[in-house]
């Protein structure tokens, strides 16, 4: 089993969305409702094509115990390689979404960093597709369901504690050529 980890790196690669508008510099991205989503883009996953997915998860760092109440659905973009936000109109909740969703309720968290439920449906998804390659980029979406979600998170201009994507996987079986040994082989005898 292989462990791989990263965080957002730079200030496009998280943004949060409330009614339509999209926001990439806040210091805090927000899950209040049903019309708010967050989006994190995390580079470079060296996961290779179809490996298998044992456990994922996301670690977020809540800000504060009156927004520690999360009701919302995680899934990540359905694309190969996904691109950064822009604050164009719905960026975040106009992406095609993975078929897998993970929800994830809770009541007084607390605050600081905490991780998300077990996110591996939606990550087999992305890197059993057809074009996925190591390397390749993934955004994951957060979007409040509403009523009771209260849920405000540090974003990558906070200036730390950024969020974190942390997978451990196994790689698949190798080389789809088959071995020769010795037996393959005739040798001629003078």
């Amino acid at each position: 089993m292989t462990t791989f980890s990263a965080q957002v790196a730079a200030s496009s690669d998280d943004a949060d969305q409330a009614a339509g508008t999209v926001d990439l510099t806040g210091s805090t991205m927000n899950a209040n409702s049903a019309s708010q989503y967050i989006g994190l883009r995390f580079l470079n996953v060296t996961i290779p094509n179809a490996a298998t997915i044992n456990s994922a998860s996301i670690s977020l760092n809540f800000t504060s115990a009156s927004y520690d109440d999360p009701d919302v659905t995680i899934y990540a973009e359905a694309t190969d390689d996904s691109t950064t936000y822009t604050t164009g109109s719905g960026n975040i909740s106009g992406r095609t979404s993975t078929s897998a969703t993970v929800t994830w309720t809770a009541t007084g968290i607390g605050t600081g960093t905490k991780t998300s439920p077990d996110i591996k449906t939606v990550i087999q998804e992305i890197v059993n597709r057809a074009g996925w390659t190591s390397g390749n980029d993934i955004n994951i979406i957060i979007k409040g369901n509403g009523g009771s979600s209260a849920f405000r998170i540090r974003s990558y201009d906070a200036g730390s504690d950024y969020p974190q994507i942390n997978i451990d996987y196994t790689a698949g079986g190798g080389s789809t050529q088959p071995s020769r040994t010795m037996h393959q082989f005739r040798m001629r005898t003078a």
